[in-house]
């Protein structure tokens, strides 16, 4: 009996965002592009990468650092095998061509749907099929340090076993540096955009510092936003970045949280400062957005160079 050819409705959107995740490089559409592709579907599949970490910002992410990478893989994904997308999905393919490794996991997911006696093959299937070889879907995830067993289990609806150790105060944060959740504040527009764009806060830590200081105000509801919440941004943008070096590794190094490292300065510190035993804090000389807007050095240079509510507080930290 011959294989399901048909993807249904969500599997044709991967496909397509497989194309858009490709981008204009040379050579044949890989087991990497599907696997990206999967991050933009609904239901089980992107939600078992999702709950990994393999989001779609995380996995778009190290996609873009292999580009102009020779050394990028350790395998070829069989790409001197490739055939038209034609070849395997028939009407839903093009002439684009596959690499043999992508061709085999859309003809593995085809004869899975085809043995369950499904009408069409899904998203499911696909991502199945591809944690079946040592591809450059499998590394793609492992650069973003993910293990297929874990998403296996996912999927399977079994407990992976893996311990987060990230606070759980840290928790927005990450999960907005994952593409998660996002900005509140921010015009809809604006995080439709960065959303459909797989934005990667890690790369851009001045900005993402801004954007991160009016959600830790916001998060602690305690009045306007002052340059406390600056400090807690530094440091919740810094150990979280630490936790996903993948989305970091192309950013400017992060002077200011290597700073406050050294001074014993953590976000658990300051965050119980602020909550549990209130220090008492004088405004600051200036509206904070002169702090965030104007400074043109490391910016925790800026907050102890005068009389502001971060200096007052690292200093009852640190006496």
């Amino acid at each position: 009996m011959e294989a399901i050819k048909e993807p249904d409705w969500n599997t044709i959107g991967i496909l397509g965002a497989a194309r858009g995740a490709r981008g204009s490089t040379e050579g044949p559409m890989g087991t990497e592009h599907l696997l990206a592709g999967i991050t933009t579907a609904r239901g089980p599949a992107r939600t078992a990468l999702d709950d990994e970490g393999a989001t779609r910002t995380a996995l778009l992410a190290v996609l873009r650092d292999t580009m102009d990478r020779d050394d990028a893989w350790t395998g070829t994904d069989d790409a001197e095998a490739s055939v038209a997308a034609q070849d395997v999905l028939g009407e839903d393919g093009d002439r684009n061509r596959l690499t043999g490794a992508a061709a085999r996991s859309l003809t593995t997911a085809m004869n899975q749907a085809q043995r369950e006696g499904a009408a069409k093959f899904t998203a499911v299937h696909l991502l199945r099929a591809l944690l079946e070889e040592n591809n450059r879907a499998v590394e793609l995830l492992t650069a973003c340090r993910v293990s297929p067993q874990a998403v296996r289990a996912r999927l399977d609806g079994e407990p992976t076993g893996v311990q987060d150790d990230l606070s759980p105060l840290l928790h927005p944060t990450r999960d907005i540096l994952l593409g998660r959740s996002h900005y509140r504040h921010l015009p809809f527009w604006q995080r439709w955009i960065l959303k459909f764009a797989g934005m990667n806060w890690a790369s851009n830590p001045a900005w993402w510092v801004s954007m991160e200081t009016h959600a830790q105000a916001h998060r602690l509801d305690n009045g306007p936003v002052g340059t406390e919440h600056v400090l807690l941004a530094i440091l919740a943008t810094h150990e979280v970045a630490l936790h996903y070096p993948h989305l970091s590794k192309n950013s400017t190094p992060d002077a200011d949280g290597d700073h406050l490292t050294r001074l014993g300065i953590n976000y658990t510190s300051v965050h119980t400062a602020l909550t549990k035993s209130p220090i008492h804090l004088t405004p600051d000389p200036h509206p904070t957005r002169k702090y965030l807007e104007e400074t043109t050095g490391p910016l925790i240079e800026t907050l102890l160079r005068e009389d502001t509510r971060a200096r007052q507080l690292i200093e009852a930290l640190t006496s």
